[in-house]
This record gives structure tokens, sequence and C-alpha cells, in this order.
């Protein structure tokens, strides 16, 4: 009996050591190879690196340059329903940061201050001109404000799509959030150089509702060592951005103002969804509207996209008024 045992114990672990190497095999497989080329977009030289820039749609005379800003663990990709829909009436531009998606990594610091002025020198060296709307999801809440406090003169509009506020980094449930999902991004990204998170791209890839090239960006990225270090390098930071981003609160007056959250209301999100819409407040034309239906990140696909698409539709036009009064003062 008891040798049975030992057989029957032995023979369970083998099958789980061949389950581990194949998961592994299979994962590190998945991550090899396919990133010379991106499906969409170019690739730019940017401070002796490259760096992934996806622009669609005809710039118009008169008309702002929307920039979308991806969130955590994101790039262009998550654009890749939103993007051209904004397009049909202007031109777009979404990227993948340092270390991103089909972007070199950089070595400088990843707080969002950093990776603002890394946009500017994108944007530059694409010769893509201002001025912008800046459109941001989640985290770039503190990026786009991170570009408008160091580049005010660039930017007529803001767009914030369930994003992060830089005052609520002092709510204490916020605080305990954040250390989490930093301890979570570390050892995702530690799991990750052994494969053993891209086998479930087929299943987590796609929470947006994307298709085509974008959807298999998405499945590209995920959960691929340099995506995922990448990640957990910025979401280290993330505290760091608060400083960077409220310093951008005296030019929100100026300019019109959006901001799209999902999800109901409850007891304990109501002081997260105050601080979402803080923004709009702080503009005299600012605008919130909350979609009970979306999460965060359904948001940005098709089901829910349209409540974005007209939030950017408004302060694009709320941003060309502006400065057509603007060139008409002598």
């Amino acid at each position: 009996m008891k040798k049975l045992l030992l057989t029957a114990l032995r023979w369970v672990g083998l099958v789980l050591l061949a389950s581990v190497l194949t998961w592994t095999g299979t994962g590190l497989a998945m991550a090899a190879g396919g990133w010379k080329n991106p499906p969409r977009g170019v690739l730019i030289e940017v401070e002796g690196r490259k760096q992934r820039l996806v622009c669609e749609g005809e710039a118009r005379p008169g008309e702002p340059t929307i920039i979308f800003e991806s969130g955590a663990y994101s790039a262009a990709a998550d654009w890749g329903y939103l993007q051209p829909e904004v397009a049909k009436t202007g031109r777009t531009c979404s990227y993948d940061r340092a270390g991103m998606g089909w972007s070199e990594p950089s070595k400088a610091p990843r707080d969002p201050a950093t990776m603002a002025s890394e946009l500017k020198a994108l944007l530059n060296a694409a010769g893509e001109k201002g001025p912008y709307v800046l459109v941001g999801h989640s985290m770039a809440g503190l990026l786009t404000r991170a570009y408008l406090s160091q580049n005010p003169q660039d930017v007529v509009g803001l767009v914030l799509i369930d994003a992060a506020d830089p005052s609520a980094i002092s709510i204490p449930e916020a605080q305990i959030w954040i250390k989490r999902y930093q301890r979570l991004a570390s050892v995702g990204a530690g799991f990750a150089q052994f494969g053993l998170v891209k086998p479930l791209a087929p299943f987590y890839a796609n929470r947006i509702g994307l298709s085509g090239a974008p959807l298999r960006e998405k499945r590209r990225m995920f959960g691929a060592p340099s995506h995922m270090r990448a990640s957990a390098a910025e979401i280290a930071a993330t505290i760091d951005g608060a400083e960077a981003a409220i310093a951008a609160d005296r030019y929100l007056e100026a300019i019109p103002v959006a901001t799209v959250t999902a999800g109901p209301a409850s007891a304990g999100r109501n002081a997260w969804k105050e601080a979402q819409a803080r923004p709009a407040r702080l503009s005299k034309r600012g605008s919130s509207i909350n979609i009970e239906a979306a999460s965060h990140t359904t948001i940005l696909g098709p089901i829910y996209g349209q409540a974005v698409i007209d939030a950017i539709a408004r302060v694009k036009r709320d941003a060309v008024a502006d400065m057509t009064k603007s060139a008409d003062r002598p």
C-alpha cells in the first residue's frame, strides 16, 4: 500500500512538473519574436531610441490634434476602437510609451513628469504640431496633466476617461489600493520573465472589445516580459506623479475639460468619483458624465465608447471656438 501511494505521488508530481514546463514553454514561445515591425503606425527615432507612434486622420486648419494617452499596462492598442472613430473628423495620435509595446525602453525614471517630457520629444520628432487636446485613460490622468503643467501653451483641451486624479492619492483607500497594485505589478513582471503570464493572453487581453490589428497587438503585448517590466516601473512611480499633475490645476480654468467615469456609484467609491470629476469642476467649461453600466475597460470599446467620442467632440468644439476668438483679437 505504501509503495502504491509513493508511486501515485510520484506520478502526480511528474504530471504537475510536466504541466508547469508546458505552460512555461508555451509562454516563452508566445513571447519570443514578432516585435520587429509594429502592425500599425511608425517607429520614430527619439533621443537614441525608437518609439512607436500611430497617427490617423487628416489635420484641419484651425483645429487641434487629439493625443491619446494610455493607462497602466497599456499602449496605442487600447485606442483601437476610439481612435479611428475620432479620426473621421480630424488628426489623432496614440503611441507606446518607452518600453511598452513596440517602443524601446528608456533609462530615464518612469514618473509622469519624465514620461510627459518624452511625449513632447516624440511629437516634435514626428512633426506633429500642436495645439493638442489630450485624452487620458486611468493612470494617464496623471500623465496628461504632467504634460499640461510642462506645456500649457500646447494644450487647448482635456478629456479624462475613468482617470486617476492627483488629489485622490491622499485618500486612505486609494493608498491601500496603490500599494497593492504596485506589489501585484512587481510580482506579475517577475512571473512574466518565466512565461507564466503570457498563456493567459487569449482569455484576458481583450476586455475592451477590440478587433482586427488592435486586438492582435493587445494579445501580443499581454504578458510579454519587456512590456510587463516597463509597466511595473511606471506603476511603482505612480505616487511620484502627484506633484507634477497637481501643478496643472491652475491651467484647467481656461480650457474645456470633460470627465467620463465608469461604474455605479457606491459609498466606498464616492470619494474616488468626486476626485475623478474634480478637473471638470475647476474648468469654466467643464462637463462630467458617469456611465454606470460601463467598466474601467469597456468604456474604451464599441458598447460604451460613444460617450467618450461625444466628450472629445465637445471639448474640441469649445477649443476651436477659443482658438478662433484668440485669432480674431487685435
